[in-house]
């Protein structure tokens, strides 16, 4: 029943886009209104996203680091409320600040709106009814891996039951061994993998020796889809596409340390589904664009270049992103593919 009236919230991305942006925008200014950041720019007072982008610079991440500095000595109530969960490398070598509250509403948030997505495009699924094995994601996104193990530390507790391996300790983050996922899935009813293709068919090749067999479905027959969860462009998510076996799906979502952004709503189309209520207000610079350039939103455009500019509740403010630029291909809903 939660699923199903979370699904018809993102169906209503379509209709409602501009309103719900709106709204992440009032909740995150009111929620850091007594924070340094709050008081030195009146967040009381801004009103309206005019008086928002009058107010408020333009941030790269590198900017951050005197609060980060600042935040490492013990003062709180700077950027956001209280202190960060974490604070973890991202793209480009830059650090971004995670709190507890993007992990809950941002992070697990969007993972379980990749869930919702799976099973109400695919009726008859039982991915809910087993384990959830981690094939790993390599080692070329080191930053995904240290938020991988971030997030695996904070997850719900009924997520922990369905996440195998189940071990916490060096293997808990986004490359456990293959050995102990085996040592654990083999023999289990396993409905999901998350990871990457590549890592998940180095898996497969060690469950095919270890129990003779050829196929993922003699396997693990219940398997449905692959969860990548990256800030790969679509291209190359294209291409670890093919490198399935038969029968399993991947779905794709856009997530890097900065937040949770798009998950692939459509196993045949390589769009992303921009996530609207993850507590992150967007705005977007086309390339060759200036700060003075910078829109929200409901003024984006279909065909031409962006660069994401996040305000959300790790407390970054108009902090231009790290990640890939984008470039939207439907506008109801906002649909976008990463280049």
């Amino acid at each position: 029943m939660y699923l199903k009236d979370r699904f018809g919230e993102i169906l209503d991305f379509a209709q409602d886009a501009n309103d719900i942006q709106n709204e992440q925008l009032s909740n995150l200014l009111l929620e850091a209104a007594e924070t340094e950041w709050g008081k030195k720019y009146d967040f009381k007072t801004v009103y309206s996203y005019q008086e928002f982008r009058e107010r408020l610079p333009i941030q790269r991440l590198s900017d951050l680091k005197p609060y980060l500095d600042r935040m490492s000595n013990g003062e709180t109530d700077l950027i956001w409320p209280g202190s960060p969960k974490d604070v973890i490398c991202s793209m480009n070598d830059t650090l971004v600040p995670i709190t507890a509250q993007a992990i809950e509403e941002t992070f697990q948030q969007g993972i379980s709106d990749s869930y919702t997505i799976h099973i109400s495009k695919n009726p008859g699924s039982k991915l809910l009814e087993g384990f959830s094995a981690n094939a790993g994601n390599g080692v070329d996104l080191p930053y995904m891996n240290e938020l991988h193990a971030l997030l695996r530390e904070n997850e719900p507790f009924l997520n922990s039951l369905l996440n195998l391996p189940k071990r916490v300790g060096a293997d808990k983050d986004g490359n456990p061994s293959t050995e102990l996922v085996l040592n654990e899935a083999l023999g289990q009813k396993v409905t999901s993998f998350k990871g990457t293709s590549q890592r998940l068919q180095e898996l497969l090749k060690k469950a095919y020796q270890k129990t003779g067999k050829k196929t993922l479905k003699e396997v693990w027959p219940e398997a449905e889809v692959l969860f990548v969860r990256s800030p790969l462009n679509s291209a190359s998510l294209q291409e670890s596409k093919e490198l399935l076996p038969q029968g399993l799906i991947q779905q794709a979502t856009y997530c890097t340390p900065e937040g949770l952004f798009g998950i692939q709503d459509n196993s045949d189309d390589p769009s992303f589904l921009l996530m609207l209520d993850l507590s992150t207000f967007f705005e977007f610079i086309p390339i060759g664009g200036t700060d003075q350039d910078i829109v929200p939103l409901e003024d984006t455009e279909t065909g031409i270049d962006y660069q994401m500019v996040l305000t959300n509740c790790s407390g970054l403010w108009r902090c231009c992103s790290e990640g890939p630029l984008l470039r939207f291909v439907s506008i109801r809903p906002y649909r976008f593919i990463l280049l």
